[in-house]
């Protein structure tokens, strides 16, 4: 039997794992078009891979979420075995998508809707241009006659 050092370091090594996987995961997906659909992949892989819960309900080990999904597929203990490893991977990959997609609607808002002193200042600075016109030769406008 493991000891609980054991199973602490077992569960370090696997979470520094995952971290080394994540690095070339990031980097695949960056072909991949439009941030929504990358924050997908990334955030489904991270709760595929990082989501922890309890290996059996009678001990306080932590395991990751698929390993006890693919072992109660293989020899099911209990009749509701797979749905106790997707509920949390649902729930982490959900709260893990909601703030991957605030982090990236906010920077959009402010872009979208400037302070009311820049806009102020955009219009100050589009009063003062003016179109070119034909008879413009280097972008001076040509003068009246004196006559």
């Amino acid at each position: 039997m493991y000891t609980d050092e054991n199973y602490l370091w077992g569960l370090v090594a696997y979470y520094l794992g995952v971290l080394l996987l994540l690095v070339p995961t990031w980097r695949l997906t960056r072909v991949l078009p439009g941030f929504p659909l990358r924050a997908l992949v990334r955030c489904g892989a991270l709760a595929v891979l990082g989501t922890p819960m309890l290996a059996y309900s009678d001990m306080y080990h932590l395991a990751p979420a698929w390993g006890v999904m693919l072992f109660d597929a293989i020899s099911p203990a209990q009749s509701d075995g797979l749905l106790r490893g997707v509920l949390p991977l649902l729930a982490v990959f959900g709260l893990l998508y909601a703030i991957s997609l605030l982090f990236w609607l906010l920077p959009l808002r402010r872009r979208r809707w400037p302070s009311r002193a820049a806009q102020t200042h955009r219009r100050a600075a589009q009063a003062h241009r003016r179109e070119p016109g034909f008879g413009d030769v280097h972008g001076h406008a040509p003068r009246p006659n004196a006559d």
